[in-house]
């Protein structure tokens, strides 16, 4: 029995180090494979493979397979945005594909301490994620080598959709710190998924998003914070136009004693998130502003109605140029809380 045990574990050994020292000849023709599947699907995206490395392929358990260091280079071209292309970047510690059914050969993916990095992002018109760090993502869908095609192109249209702000039914985990880029200034998020009856979505953290605010020298109130932590792809954008239209009347101010800034800058502000986002999430986003403690009875009457004549603006297609002249000169704009009735 001794020597039975003995001449066992000498095979399983020899097995064992076999497949290990083999495995990288076998696994990268794999790899190969699952690049070559995952190219059509990221061109039609906009997104070109350009170079990969890794330094090694090995199995990490008797279930899985580990890619180890991936580095990949690729070139976003964005012809919804400005028809320019530009360089990414894209690494994680460890990409690892785990045997979840043998009798199929059905496999999920997880990857570790993921990063991505777009050269001159915050030059592109229309974003604000300038990286992510600190990645993990898991997809509990399983992929069946018998369809490793239609396997990436679910998981990869899964991520799209979640990205696009939709729930999924599909289970994802994932986290990673956001760096957002803002007039120059960087602010970071925790990006996360959250299961809201049954559903997967994505969230920030609600600190976070107060503290970007605060390096922007805004103020929000925590149902504000709570909504755009909700919104996450919508987050840098809403503090940008909420930025801006704080910077605009103050400056209008300066110019001229006359203009009535608050009046201004939420008729401005509302309008701009009604153009961006539609007159129901403007609104969402406005009403949750106007609870802060620090506003009298008559300052939120005279927002809550200047906010609404903003949405009517945009609605009507009023340009931008026009809506101080309004401001000044509509007798439905409230510009100073002693008119309120």
């Amino acid at each position: 029995m001794k020597k039975f045990f003995i001449i066992t574990i000498s095979i399983l050994l020899i097995v064992t180090l076999s497949i290990y020292f083999v495995s990288g000849i076998i696994f990268e023709a794999a790899g190969h494979e699952i690049i070559a599947a995952l190219k059509p699907l990221l061109k039609n995206q906009g997104i070109i493979i350009n170079d990969y490395t890794y330094k090694s392929i090995r199995f990490s358990s008797l279930r899985t397979i580990t890619v180890y260091d991936l580095h990949v280079m690729v070139k976003l071209q964005l012809p919804h945005l400005d028809n320019k292309s530009y360089s990414a970047y894209f690494y994680a510690e460890k990409l690892n594909l785990h045997l979840t059914d043998l009798t199929r050969t059905a496999f999920d993916v997880s990857c570790s301490n993921f990063r991505i990095y777009v050269e001159n992002l915050k030059n592109i018109p229309g974003t604000s994620f300038a990286r992510l760090d600190q990645g993990y993502i898991k997809f509990n869908q399983p992929i069946f080598l018998s369809q490793l095609h239609l396997g990436l192109k679910n998981n990869f249209q899964n991520m799209t959709n979640l990205f696009d702000e939709n729930e999924l039914s599909t289970h994802i985990i994932m986290h990673a710190l956001v760096t957002i880029n803002l007039n120059s200034k960087n602010s970071q998020a925790h990006l996360y998924t959250i299961q809201k009856e049954g559903k997967t979505a994505l969230q920030f953290k609600p600190e976070d998003i107060k503290n970007m605010a605060s390096t922007f020298e805004l103020e929000l109130s925590d149902e504000e914070t709570a909504i755009i932590a909700q919104y996450p792809l919508r987050a840098s954008t809403i503090v940008q136009i909420t930025w801006d239209a704080q910077q605009t009347s103050r400056k209008a101010k300066k110019i001229n004693r006359s203009v009535p800034e608050d009046a201004y800058r939420h008729v401005l502000w509302s309008f701009l998130l009604t153009q961006k986002f539609g007159p129901v999430f403007a609104q969402k986003v406005t009403d949750a502003h106007e609870i802060l403690p620090t506003n009298t009875s008559a300052q939120r009457t005279m927002d809550f109605h200047n906010n609404r004549v903003g949405r009517d603006y945009a609605l009507q297609g009023v340009s931008r140029d026009r809506i101080l002249w309004l401001v000044k000169n509509d007798k439905n704009v409230i510009k100073y809380p002693k008119e309120v009735t």
